[in-house]
């Protein structure tokens, strides 16, 4: 069984997904002038139909990540909290 969340959100989050495979090849990971991210969904249901998650940072090693921050998109599809790069994506 999976878990749900709005038609708008979904929208927006395959607007971020886009946006990673054009920056980095992959649906979750992009790189900017600050470093590599990736982002992962907390995969549960919110009654608004929400969807959150962490973004998380490579460090200079490649092979360890430390939590950079979280993100949300409300039911609507609009954005309450994320990094510039799914800002602009949308």
């Amino acid at each position: 069984m999976g878990w749900s969340y709005r038609k708008e959100a979904g929208e927006t989050m395959d607007r971020w997904m886009k946006a990673c495979i054009a920056n980095s090849g992959s649906q979750n990971q992009w790189t900017d002038k600050h470093g590599t991210y990736f982002f992962e969904t907390t995969c549960r249901d919110h009654d608004d139909g929400e969807i959150c998650g962490s973004i998380w940072r490579y460090l200079p090693d490649g092979t360890h990540v430390r939590k950079s921050g979280t993100f949300r998109i409300n039911g609507d599809g609009t954005i309450d909290r994320a990094p510039k790069f799914f800002k602009d994506a949308t």
